[in-house]
């Protein structure tokens, strides 16, 4: 069985893209398929797929060699925030099936199979169309392996460890904004520090006087073992909100892009957060310190799992159906 993955993972457009079709390569892979995943991606975002069956290269620009490349493939899955419908339309008429990994209804979707793992994805108002299938909201959240089989999550009971992250990009430069807030009006915690590649970095040395790790470049291994350190988190509301999720810990979530609305807004429905803030906000920074003060007055020891980290095997095992149904 021919699959194929194509997305994109740049400076300029995050790396949550690469995250997540990561997960759907690691899906196959369980089950003996090997993918072929084509992105157009920097040398971080080469990082952040680690060794796997990659071509790097501008498909947008290279349309004809793609074409070509993913013609009479059983499979292939695009997720992408630059792509034409154009684009989409000609893949979907040169495979068997192609599926669509979304956000918020970007364009309309030619026949195929949407995805859209944000929660409350359900309730938005998608053109139910009788030559599309849908995969909606929280049991197809896309995560990396390390965060399918999570087992006995424990933690103390306490908040000693407080993990700070805002992507591999931090594209509004919040970290050290937020870390030197929270170092001026919550010095006596330990904090764990995940910095992006736009973040400056020169002047860390005066933060040797507080209790702060500093850390980069980190694999989904690490980032777990990370977050299952630590007792509270401060994060952007991307893909990692919905990793903290998987492993239920405490969060105070940011919203950066407008694109992350629905994500904010059904984790506070959830209860997984609880508040929306934004970036833009003038009080951004009481905002967050009143959340992260309401966290620590009422600090939740169940270590409450948002999500059972089953999404990426549900969506193959769809796809597959598909293939299956098409051919029978």
């Amino acid at each position: 069985m021919k699959v194929f993955i194509v997305t994109e993972g740049l400076q300029s457009t995050g790396y949550g893209h690469l995250t997540r079709c990561l997960a759907l390569y690691q899906a196959f892979e369980e089950i003996g398929i090997q993918s072929t995943f084509i992105a157009l991606c920097d040398d971080e975002g080469k990082r952040y797929l680690g060794d796997i069956n990659l071509e790097a290269y501008n498909w947008h620009e290279k349309r004809d060699k793609i074409l070509e490349q993913i013609k009479g493939s059983e499979i292939t899955i695009i997720d992408s925030y630059l792509a034409s419908k154009k684009i989409y339309s000609q893949i979907s008429e040169c495979v068997e099936i192609a599926a669509y990994i979304d956000d918020y209804i970007r364009i309309d979707y030619p026949k195929g199979i949407i995805i859209n793992g944000t929660i409350n994805a359900e309730n938005l108002p998608y053109k139910i169309k009788p030559n599309q299938r849908y995969l909606l909201g929280l049991d197809y959240i896309l995560l990396r392996k390390e965060f399918w089989d999570i087992q006995n999550i424990k933690r103390n009971g306490k908040i000693h460890d407080v993990l700070i992250t805002f992507g591999g990009r931090d594209i509004r430069n919040l970290t050290f904004i937020i870390l030197d807030y929270l170092l001026e009006n919550f010095s006596l915690f330990n904090y764990h520090v995940v910095f992006g590649i736009n973040n400056k970095i020169e002047n860390l040395y005066k933060y040797k006087k507080f209790n702060v790790t500093f850390y980069s470049s980190l694999n989904a291994e690490q980032i777990l073992e990370l977050m299952l350190k630590c007792d509270l988190a401060i994060s952007a509301a991307g893909q990692t909100i919905n990793e903290l999720a998987r492993v239920g810990l405490q969060t105070v979530g940011i919203g950066v892009v407008e694109n992350q609305r629905y994500t904010l807004n059904g984790w506070v429905e959830k209860g997984f957060l609880k508040k929306e803030i934004w970036y833009y906000h003038e009080d951004l920074l009481e905002q967050v310190a009143n959340s992260f003060q309401e966290i620590i007055n009422n600090h939740n020891n169940k270590d409450t799992a948002y999500c059972d980290g089953q999404g990426a095997r549900r969506i193959m095992n769809n796809v597959i159906d598909s293939i299956k149904e098409k051919n029978e």
